[in-house]
C-alpha cells in the first residue's frame, strides 16, 4: 500500500489521541487540583491512572483486533473516548475525574493498540519502521501542541474547556478514519476467539528472549518520557516559576527535537537499518541519563535546586531520541510475529504503558518538593534501556540486523517463531 500523506495524517492523529489526552491538560493540573479541592499529587495521579488502565486494557483489546479485524475496535474506541471526554469536563470532584479518565483510557487503548497492528498488516520490518517513524512524526505534533493548546485555553476559560477541545480532536480523527482507512485484516487471516489460545500466544511472546529484549528496551525508554510528563509541570511551573502559558512552548521544544529525529530516522532506515539506528538512539539516551545523574548531585549533596537549563539539557537530549529508540525497538519486536500483529502490539503496548504508569506513579508518590524524582527517574530509565538492549539483544546481532531474521533483501525468515 502506498504511503500517502492523508494516510499518515490519519494514522498519526489516531495514534495521537492518547498523547493529547495526557499532554493537553498538563498545564491544568494545578488548577484542577485547586478547583476539585484535591492535592497536586492526586491530580498528577490522574495521568498514571489513565496510563495504567490504558496498559491493562490493551492485553484484551489487542487480540480482539485479531478476531474482529481492525475497523470495529477503532470505531468503538473512538466512541468511548469521546464520551469519557465529556465526563471529564463535567467531573464534580477528583473521584469522578479519576473514573472518567479510566474509562477514557479504555477507548484510547482500543485505538492505540490497533494502529501498529494495522500498519504491520501492510508493511514488513524496515518499511514498518519507516512508516511508524513517520506516524510518530505526525503523532509528535500532539505533545508538541497539546500543552500550548491547554495553556491557551486556560488564558480564556477554565480547565473544563480543555476536555471539550479534546472532544473536537476526537471527532476529526473519527471522520478521517471512517473516510480513509479500509479494513486491513481479511477474514481468512483472523483468529477464532479462544482464551487458551490468547494466553498461549502471550506466553510464547514472553518466552522469546530476543523479542523480549526489544520490548524491554522500548518500555524503559518510554518510562523516562512518562517520568518527564508527570513531573515536569511541577518542576517548571511550581519549582522554577515558569508561567503556565509558557510551559507548553518549553515542553514543546523537547517534542520538536523528537519529531526532527523521527523524521531523520524514517529517512535513514533504508540506508542504515533499524538496528544501527536503535543503537545510536540508545547511546545518546544513555549519555543523557548520565547528565541527569550529574545534575541530581547538587540537590542531593548540597541541598540546592538544580538550574532549569541543566535539567532541560539532559531531558531534551533524552526525549529527542524517543522516536528513534521506541520506533526501532518496536519494529525489532514486531518483526518476530507477523501473524500475531494484534496480540504482539497489545503485549508491547501494555508493557510500555504499564511500565510508564508504574514509574510515573512512583515518582509522583515520591514527590518531595524538588526535581529529584524527575532527574533520578529519567536517568534510571535511560540506563535501564541501554543495559537491557546490551544484555538481551546484542548477542550475535550485527549492526545491520541480519541475525534478527531479515534477509539482506528485507524479507523475514522466522515463520517458526510463532
Amino acid at each position: 500500500m502506498p504511503v500517502s500523506f492523508p494516510l499518515l495524517i490519519t494514522l498519526g492523529l489516531l495514534s495521537a489521541l492518547t498523547p493529547f489526552a495526557i499532554d493537553m491538560y498538563l498545564p491544568s493540573i494545578p488548577a484542577i487540583a485547586a478547583d476539585l479541592d484535591a492535592p497536586v499529587a492526586l491530580a498528577q495521579l490522574s495521568v498514571t491512572v489513565y496510563l495504567g488502565v490504558f496498559a491493562a486494557a490493551q492485553l484484551a483489546l489487542g487480540p480482539l483486533s485479531d478476531v474482529l479485524g481492525r475497523r470495529w475496535p477503532v470505531a468503538a474506541g473512538l466512541t468511548v473516548f469521546a464520551l469519557a471526554a465529556i465526563a471529564c469536563a463535567l467531573a464534580p470532584d477528583m473521584t469522578a475525574m479519576l473514573w472518567a479518565r479510566a474509562v477514557q483510557a479504555l477507548g484510547g487503548a482500543a485505538v492505540a493498540v490497533t494502529i501498529p497492528a494495522l500498519v504491520r498488516d501492510l508493511f514488513e520490518r524496515d518499511d514498518y519502521a519507516r512508516v511508524m517513524g513517520l506516524v510518530m512524526l505526525v503523532m509528535g505534533l500532539a505533545p508538541l501542541l497539546a500543552p500550548s493548546i491547554g495553556g491557551l485555553i486556560l488564558l480564556y476559560g477554565s480547565w473544563h474547556w480543555v476536555f471539550v477541545g479534546l472532544l473536537g480532536i476526537t471527532a476529526v480523527a473519527a471522520a478521517l478514519f471512517l473516510a480513509l482507512l479500509p479494513e486491513t485484516l481479511p477474514p481468512e487471516r483472523r483468529h477464532p476467539p479462544a482464551l487458551d489460545r490468547v494466553l498461549g500466544n502471550y506466553w510464547m511472546l514472553l518466552r522469546h528472549r530476543a523479542a523480549l529484549g526489544y520490548l524491554l528496551t522500548g518500555m524503559a525508554s518510554f518510562g523516562g518520557m512518562m517520568v518527564f510528563i508527570v513531573n515536569s509541570p511541577f518542576v517548571y511551573i511550581e519549582l522554577h516559576g515558569v508561567p503556565a502559558a509558557w510551559f507548553g512552548p518549553l515542553f514543546g521544544i523537547n517534542i520538536a527535537a523528537a519529531m526532527l529525529f523521527a523524521w531523520l530516522n524514517a529517512r535513514w532506515v533504508p540506508r542504515w537499518g533499524a538496528e544501527r539506528l536503535l543503537r545510536f538512539g540508545l547511546t545518546v539516551q544513555g549519555a543523557a541519563a548520565l547528565i541527569l545523574l550529574l545534575v541530581a548531585l547538587p540537590p542531593v549533596l548540597l541541598g540546592v535546586t538544580a538550574p532549569l537549563w541543566l535539567i532541560a539539557l539532559g531531558a531534551g537530549a533524552y526525549i529527542a531520541m524517543a522516536g528513534v529508540v521506541m520506533g526501532n525497538a518496536m519494529a525489532g519486536f514486531m518483526a518476530f510475529f507477523p501473524r500475531l500483529a494484534g496480540t504482539a502490539s497489545a503485549f508491547a503496548g501494555a508493557g510500555r504503558f504499564g511500565f510508564g504508569a508504574v514509574v510515573g506513579s512512583v515518582t509522583s508518590l515520591l514527590h518531595d518538593g524538588t526535581a529529584l524524582p524527575l532527574l533520578l527517574g529519567m536517568a534510571g530509565c535511560g540506563l535501564l534501556a541501554a543495559g537491557t538492549y546490551a544484555l538481551l539483544c546484542c548477542a550475535g546481532v550485527p549492526a545491520d540486523g541480519r541475525a534478527l531474521g531479515r534477509r539482506p533483501g528485507g524479507g523475514e525468515q522466522r515463520p517458526g517463531a510463532e
